[in-house]
């Protein structure tokens, strides 16, 4: 893959993985202040930009417009992890009741 690019784009099932190698790769950038903060001076709005940008690169089709939608790379980022925090409560809401309601075979 390219410079900018991860191996496997941002889809379903693969946040929590996709998040610490995105991590990586905008340290290795040099962008990772823009996940942390919004950008305050006219240099950091250059940097969140670029963030986004590669962020984009980086998701499946149906995640560009949250990421577009969003002010800078901070609210991007935030944007996504509240879309995947709901994902995964919601999946283990539903893990725990098939197991309750779970019986064992004869």
């Amino acid at each position: 893959m390219g410079k900018d690019r991860l191996d496997e784009p941002l889809d379903l099932h693969n946040y929590s993985t996709w998040k610490l190698r995105f991590q990586l790769l905008s340290a290795e950038l040099g962008y990772s202040r823009a996940l942390l903060q919004a950008p305050i001076a006219e240099a950091d709005v250059i940097i969140s930009d670029k963030v986004k940008s590669v962020m984009a690169k980086n998701v499946k089709n149906h995640y560009l417009e949250a990421i577009v939608r969003a002010a800078n790379a901070k609210a991007a980022w935030d944007a996504l992890a509240a879309t995947f925090a709901s994902t995964c409560n919601t999946r283990k809401v539903a893990l725990r009741q098939e197991l309750s309601d779970f019986k064992m075979a004869n």
